[in-house]
C-alpha cells in the first residue's frame, strides 16, 4: 500500500487530535514554525510559559539564554536569538541549568559544623545566627591585621561586589583561581598587545592554525566560537590545522592533526615563524610600523629556531613545519588560535607568545577574518567606593613571582603552611580546590583540616562540594538562575552587555551573593560608625544593577536596566535570519564587525594639549595615548607604548628572555623509555567540579578512562576496559584504559571532572536511596532511575605542582608517569597522593622562580642580567 506523502505541517495538523488540543493547533504551528525564540507552550497545558531572558552561567562564557516556566519552575532552556554573540543557541551545559536550581542536594539554609571537619555533621542555625557568629571572627581578625581575612574564589562574575567587599574590609588578601585555568595564556598576551584574549575571526578567515585549543568542546567561547568555525569551514571552505597531543573534536574536525610532544607548541610555532622569515613571506610593513622591532632584528632572533631544532624536540617532522608556514603565510585571512595545551606548562608564557608571533608576523591583525581583539564593554560600580587596603597581602602577590599578573593560587596552601601568612578567616567563592587544584585532597584537603592554619572556613555555596564539606560555616547561594549579576564577555566581534536575573524566586533561605556581602557588612557597621556601610547601602540586587546600568551612554536612552531585564542583552544589533543562522540587520543583510581598531584616529579633543615624538609616539599627561602613522594620529594598540611589543622588556627586568623563545621541560628530556606524559582534558558536557550533579549531563559522561595509543597498550598488555595503574612522583591511581590511534604514543591522558567524593548522591553514586538530609537535601525520586555504577577516578591527587615563573600557570600536562597492568592489590578507583612528596614538588618549582637557582641555568642567554638583587620590588610585595 502506498503511502500518503506528508510534509511535517500536515504530520502537525494530523497529530493534533481532537478537542482543546485541536483548537490549539494554529498557535502551536505560529510559535513552533515562525518564532525563533521567546515563545514555548507547554505540551501537556497548552499554556504559553513565561519566558525570562538571562545570560548562563554553568561556565565561564555567558551566552544569552531564555528560560521558560510554568507555575514559576524553570521547564526549559535555549538560546536568546537576539543575542549577538550566541544567536540562540546553548550548549549541552546551557541546557541543562536548571538542574542546579533544583539539584536535589542543594544546601538551603545557613549550616554550622557540629562535628569534626570533613565528618559530615551540621546543624541548620539561622541566618542571624550565622552572620552574628561570623561578624565575632571577622571583628577579631579585623583588630590583628584584615589581611588574614582572606577571599579565594573561582567564577567571579559579581562585576566587582568581590572585590568591593574585601576592599570594605581592607583586607588585600583576595585569591583567584586563574593560575590553574589560563594564566600564563594571558600574561603572554598581554604585555605583547594589551588584552589577555583574542577573538579570532573564524568565520571569515581561509587559514586557521591551532594550538592545543579544543575550541568546539571545551575551550573558552566554544559555544559562540565553535558556530563561527563551523561557518568558516562551510561558507569559505576554511582549512583547519591543529597541534595537539590528542586527537580531540577539534582536531578530528579538523583537515589536519599533527600529534605534538607535549609543550613543544612554542618550538613549532617559532620555527613556522622562521620559514617565514627566511623566505621572505611577511607583512614587514605591519612589523616596522606597529611591532616595536624591525624585520631585520626579527629574522636575526629566529635564525636559531629551524625545523630541524623543532622537528627533533616536538616530533612534527621538518618537511610538515615548512610546508605549513607557506601556507599559513601565503593564505589570507588567517588566524590563530591557542588555549590551554601551550599555556598549561613549566614556560607556558613564552609558549603562548611564541604562537601569538605568527599572526603579527603576518599581518593578519584586526584583519577580516584575521587574528582580532576582544571587544568588551564596561559599566559603572555603585559610589562610593572603598579605597585600596593599606597593606599588600603575600598570598595575592608573591614576590617570587612579579609578573604573574593574574596570581599564583595552586601555591598558596604550602605558603601558609610555611608561615608567610597568617589567616584567621578564609571565605570561599564558586571555588573548590580540594578537587580541581593540582595535590587535591592531599595538598588543599590537608591544609582546611588543619585548624591551626585555617581557624575559620566560610563556604558561600548552593552544593556541597568538596571544600565546602570541610567549612565551619556554609551561607547557601543562589545558583544563577536565581540571581542579579552585570555581564560583557569579549565572545564575538560584537560588543554587548547583559544580565543575570532571577527567573524565579529563590528556594529555601538562600540569599544572592552581593546581598549575603551586603549583609555581612551590615552585621559588623550596623549603624555605619566603622565607615563600611556607606559603601553597601542598596536595598537588592536589582537596586545595584541599576547603580551599573542606569547611567551607561546608549544603554540609559534605551531604557537601562528596564531593557536588559525585557532582552537580557544590549544592543539589539538585528534580528536572527531563520535561513542563515546569523544577524541581520533591518535591510536584511548581514551585520558586519568593524576592524583594524588600531589604526582609529584621535578626536581633536584626543590631541589637544597631546605632544607627538619623533618616533611616532603620541602622549599626553606622561602618558603614550596613540601613535602617529602615515600622517593618522591612531590610537593604537592598548600597551603602555601603544606597540605591539614583540620585545617585552619588563620579562628581562627580571631575567627572562623578553623576545620569542622556548625552554624544554628539563624533566622532560630526562624521561625513560617506559615513562609517559600525563595530560587532561575536558569532556563537551562537562565543566571543571560543577556539573556531576546535573543529572542530564551525568548521563551522557559519568567515566573516565586513561587514553593510550595502541603502542603504549601492546608493551603493557592492556586492552580497552583493562584496569592500569598510573603512578606519579607524588601518587598513584588505578583506573581503565581507553586504546585508541587519537594519543600521542608518549602520552596518557584522563578527562577531568569526575571521581567525586563529595557533590550529593548523584555525583558519588550514593543514590540507592533518594531521600535527601533533612538539614539541606530534598527527595528526589529521579535518583532512582541512575542506573549507571561508574562515577569515574580523579586525577588531580596525583598531579603535582608546577608553576610557570613568569605567567604563575600550573603545569597541568608536564607530570612524567610510569603506566603499569594493575596488579593484585589495585582496585579501580584508588587514587592517593602524599602531602610530603608534594611538598617536594612545590620546593622544586620554586627553583625554577626567577629568585631561584635553576633560573639562571634556564636562561643562559641573559647571561648579563644582574640578579634578583638589582630588582626593586613594589612596596608590600617584598621577601
Amino acid at each position: 500500500m502506498k503511502l500518503p506523502s506528508l510534509k511535517r505541517r500536515t504530520f502537525l495538523q494530523v497529530g493534533a487530535g481532537t478537542g482543546a488540543a485541536a483548537a490549539t493547533a494554529p498557535h502551536l504551528l505560529h510559535a513552533m514554525e515562525n518564532d525563533l525564540g521567546g515563545k514555548d507552550i507547554g505540551p501537556v497545558t497548552a499554556v504559553e510559559r513565561r519566558a525570562v531572558p538571562t545570560n548562563c552561567h554553568v561556565c565561564n562564557i555567558q551566552d544569552g539564554a531564555i528560560a521558560y516556566l510554568e507555575n514559576d519552575r524553570v521547564v526549559k532552556l535555549e538560546g536568546n536569538p537576539e543575542h549577538v554573540s550566541t544567536r540562540g543557541r546553548l550548549c549541552a551545559k546551557g541546557n541543562s541549568g536548571m538542574w542546579y536550581s533544583y539539584d536535589p542536594d542543594r544546601i538551603l539554609y545557613p549550616l554550622k559544623r557540629v562535628g569534626a571537619r570533613g565528618e559530615g555533621k551540621w546543624k541548620r542555625i539561622t541566618w542571624d545566627e550565622a552572620l552574628t557568629e561570623l561578624a565575632g571572627k571577622l571583628d577579631a581578625a579585623l583588630k590583628e591585621d584584615p589581611n588574614t581575612i582572606m577571599l579565594k574564589y573561582g567564577r567571579n562574575r559579581t562585576g566587582g561586589s568581590i572585590d568591593r567587599f574585601m576592599k570594605t574590609l581592607g583586607s588585600a588578601t583576595v585569591v583567584n583561581h586563574t593560575s590553574v585555568c589560563e594564566s600564563s595564556k594571558k600574561v603572554g598576551m598581554e604585555p605583547t598587545w594589551g588584552p589577555d584574549i583574542e577573538t579570532p575571526d573564524f568565520a571569515n578567515a581561509k587559514y586557521v592554525l591551532n594550538f592545543g585549543s579544543n575550541v568546539l568542546e571545551a575551550s573558552y567561547f566554544h559555544n559562540p566560537l565553535s558556530q563561527r568555525v563551523t561557518e568558516g569551514r562551510i561558507d569559505n571552505q576554511m582549512k583547519i590545522v591543529t597541534f595537539d597531543v590528542r586527537l580531540s573534536n577539534t582536531a578530528g574536525f579538523s583537515d589536519e592533526w599533527i600529534p605534538v610532544f607535549p609543550a613543544t607548541d612554542g618550538a613549532v610555532a617559532l620555527a613556522i615563524g622562521h620559514v617565514i622569515l627566511r623566505e621572505d613571506l611577511q607583512d614587514s610593513d605591519f612589523i616596522n610600523n606597529w611591532t616595536n622591532v624591525t624585520v631585520a632584528e626579527l629574522k636575526a632572533h629566529y635564525q636559531q629556531y629551524t625545523p630541524e631544532w623543532a622537528s627533533k624536540i616536538s616530533g612534527v617532522p621538518v618537511e610538515t613545519i615548512e610546508r605549513i608556514a607557506r601556507e599559513f603565510a601565503t593564505t589570507k585571512p588567517a588566524t590563530l588560535f591557542t588555549y590551554r595545551g601551550p599555556a598549561k606548562h613549566l614556560y607556558g608564557s613564552y609558549n603562548e607568545k611564541a604562537c601569538m608571533m605568527l599572526p603579527i608576523m603576518t599581518g593578519n591583525v584586526e584583519k577580516k577574518g584575521g587574528y582580532c581583539l576582544p571587544r568588551g564593554m564596561g559599566w559603572p560600580q555603585p559610589m562610593p567606593e572603598p579605597g585600596k587596603p593599606a597593606k599588600d597581602s603575600y598570598l595575592s602577590h608573591p614576590p617570587d613571582y612579579p609578573l604573574a599578573a593574574h596570581k599564583v593560587s595552586h601555591l598558596v596552601p604550602f605558603w601558609i603552611a610555611e608561615g608567610k601568612q597568617k589567616i584567621n578567616v578564609y571565605f570561599t567563592y564558586q571555588d573548590n580546590p580540594v578537587y580541581t587544584n593540582p595535590g587535591s585532597m592531599a595538598v588543599w584537603g590537608k591544609l582546611f583540616k588543619d585548624e591551626k592554619l585555617i581557624p575559620y572556613l566560610v563556604s558561600m555555596s548552593p552544593f556541597m562540594g568538596e571544600e565546602t564539606a570541610l567549612a565551619d560555616l556554609i551561607l547557601p547561594d543562589c545558583p544563577y538562575l536565581e540571581r542579579w549579576e552585570p555581564e560583557s564577555m569579549p565572545n564575538s566581534l560584537w560588543p554587548w552587555l547583559g544580565i543575570r536575573q532571577p527567573v524565579h524566586k529563590s528556594l529555601g533561605e538562600s540569599r544572592e551573593n552581593r546581598v549575603m556581602l551586603r549583609d555581612i557588612i551590615h552585621k559588623l557597621d550596623p549603624d555605619g560608625a566603622r565607615g563600611m556601610k556607606q559603601f553597601w547601602n542598596f536595598k537588592d540586587g536589582e537596586d545595584y544593577m541599576r547603580h551599573h546600568f542606569d547611567n551607561v551612554p546608549g544603554l540609559k536612552e534605551a531604557g537601562g536596566l528596564n531593557f536588559l531585564k525585557q532582552h537580557g542583552v544590549w544592543p539589539i544589533y538585528g534580528s536572527l535570519n531563520p535561513k542563515t543562522g546569523k544577524v541581520s540587520d533591518k535591510t536584511g543583510r548581514e551585520i558586519q564587525a568593524e576592524y583594524g581598531l588600531f589604526q582609529k584616529e584621535l578626536s581633536a579633543a584626543d590631541m589637544a594639549g597631546a605632544t607627538v615624538e619623533k618616533d611616532g609616539t603620541i602622549t599626553k599627561g606622561g602618558k603614550a595615548i596613540g601613535v602617529q602613522r602615515g600622517g593618522k594620529n591612531c590610537v593604537g594598540f592598548p600597551t603602555g607604548n601603544r606597540l605591539i611589543n614583540v620585545r617585552v622588556d619588563q620579562w628581562a627586568e627580571y631575567g627572562f628572555n623578553p623576545m620569542p623563545t622556548f625552554k624544554r621541560i628539563p624533566w622532560h628530556e630526562t624521561m625513560k623509555d617506559d615513562e609517559l606524559i600525563l595530560s587532561t582534558f575536558k569532556l563537551n558536557v562537562h565543566k571543571q567540579s560543577r556539573t556531576a550533579a546535573v543529572k542530564w549531563l551525568a548521563e551522557i559522561a559519568h567515566s573516565n578512562p586513561a587514553w593510550m595509543n595502541p603502542e603504549t597498550a601492546a608493551r603493557l598488555g592492556v586492552k580497552t576496559g583493562d584496569l592500569v595503574r598510573i603512578d606519579s612522583p607524588v601518587g598513584h591511581l588505578v583506573t581503565k584504559a581507553y586504546v585508541t590511534e587519537g594519543i600521542h604514543p608518549k602520552v596518557v591522558s584522563i578527562p577531568t571532572g569526575f571521581g567525586h567524593w563529595e557533590y550529593g548522591r548523584l555525583a558519588t553514586l550514593k543514590h540507592k536511596s533518594a531521600k535527601g538530609d533533612a538539614s539541606h537535601g530534598q527527595d528526589d525520586p529521579d535518583l532512582a532511575n541512575v542506573w549507571w555504577d561508574d562515577k569515574g577516578v580523579h586525577p588531580n591527587n596525583i598531579i603535582p605542582v608546577v608553576a610557570d615563573p613568569i605567567g604563575g600557570s600550573q603545569g597541568w600536562y608536564d607530570t612524567v608517569v610510569k603506566v603499569t597492568k594493575a596488579g593484585p592489590d589495585d582496585r579501580y578507583g584508588d587514587s592517593e597522593g602524599n602531602w610530603e612528596k608534594h611538598v617536594e614538588a612545590f620546593k622544586e618549582t620554586m627553583r625554577y622562580a626567577y629568585t631561584g637557582d635553576l633560573h639562571r641555568k634556564m636562561h643562559p642567554e641573559m647571561a648579563s642580567w644582574a640578579g634578583p638583587e638589582s630588582v626593586k620590588h613594589p612596596a608590600g610585595g617584598g621577601h
